[in-house]
């Protein structure tokens, strides 16, 4: 990347994280609306942030540093993302992170966020830790396979860059697919999880997060809500047109989730994998289109 294009990069960049909780506010309002009910405003993510950084951070006295770095990984894994993901043509970090290093950055991640929730010692955060390593191992295979599939695994590489350049087509509507499933895993959202529930037996990604108030929950909450908005803009990528038409995708995006989570009831746990697995399927059938095409004569 010369350093022209670093100026256009930095301030998508910018744009990302600083309209991550617009676009969490967003999605809470219409949810609302949908359900009857007057519901919060759309900035209300930016007020929680301000009341959460103003409260006293209270922590396990048995717990190690882990619990107080956890928060500070999880913002720096989710700016990096948001740095590294091709709004326009290419991120910030385009020439550092690509689909392979992504995959260990929000590993990292998620690896540094259950062990803290171990390390705190309770045991509702202690299941959602086991909760979110099982789900993970079903979640991240298909992210890593569609990322692929719509990158174009037999021409392009494995840059997130290509998401942008590679042609739109069936392979990449199969891939699209089996993204959209990993959106809903990743972010949280029904029919997989619920960003809403407050009952422990339930919770998967929340309940890493149980133990944390404060400006430590502030940033938690800031990070998810900065990584959602990265995997739109991924999943924005995947999808034709330019600039603007990104931004389209991205509010077409938002409101279909949103209409799957009123519409929908979250999954039994034990029902969870199998969605997952459909998006496996869908992200093999996208790579199987692709190596018969690059195969034939």
């Amino acid at each position: 990347m010369n350093d022209a294009s670093h100026v256009p990069a930095a301030l998508q960049t910018l744009v990302i994280i600083g309209l991550a909780p617009l676009l969490q506010g967003a999605m809470r309002a219409a949810r609302a609306r949908m359900q009857g009910r007057p519901g919060p405003a759309p900035w209300q993510p930016y007020r929680d942030l301000i009341r959460y950084w103003h409260q006293e951070a209270l922590q396990p006295a048995s717990a190690s540093w882990l619990v107080l770095a956890a928060p500070g990984v999880a913002v720096g894994v989710s700016v990096a993302m948001a740095a590294a993901v091709p709004a326009l043509e290419a991120g910030l970090l385009d020439h550092l992170v690509d689909v392979i290093s992504l995959m260990f950055l929000l590993g990292l991640g998620r690896f540094i966020l259950s062990a803290s929730a171990l390390d705190s010692g309770s045991g509702f955060a202690s299941m959602a830790a086991s909760r979110e390593a099982a789900f993970s191992s079903l979640v991240e295979p298909v992210l890593l396979v569609s990322l692929v599939a719509a990158i174009g695994c037999c021409d392009n590489g494995v840059a997130l860059s290509g998401l942008v350049s590679s042609p739109f087509g069936a392979a990449k509507v199969l891939a699209f697919g089996a993204f959209f499933v990993v959106i809903l895993a990743e972010t949280a959202r029904i029919p997989i999880d619920n960003q809403e529930t407050h009952y422990e037996l339930t919770m998967i990604h929340e309940g890493l997060a149980l133990n944390y108030g404060g400006w430590q929950l502030a940033m938690l909450q800031f990070s998810a809500w900065v990584r959602q908005a990265a995997f739109f803009v991924l999943a924005s990528a995947m999808l034709p047109g330019g600039p603007v038409a990104r931004v389209l995708w991205i509010i077409a995006l938002a409101a279909v989730v949103t209409l799957i989570e009123t519409a929908q009831a979250k999954l039994r746990l034990y029902r969870v994998p199998d969605l997952l697995v459909s998006g496996s399927v869908l992200a093999l059938a996208s790579i199987a289109l692709q190596t018969i095409g690059w195969i034939a004569p």
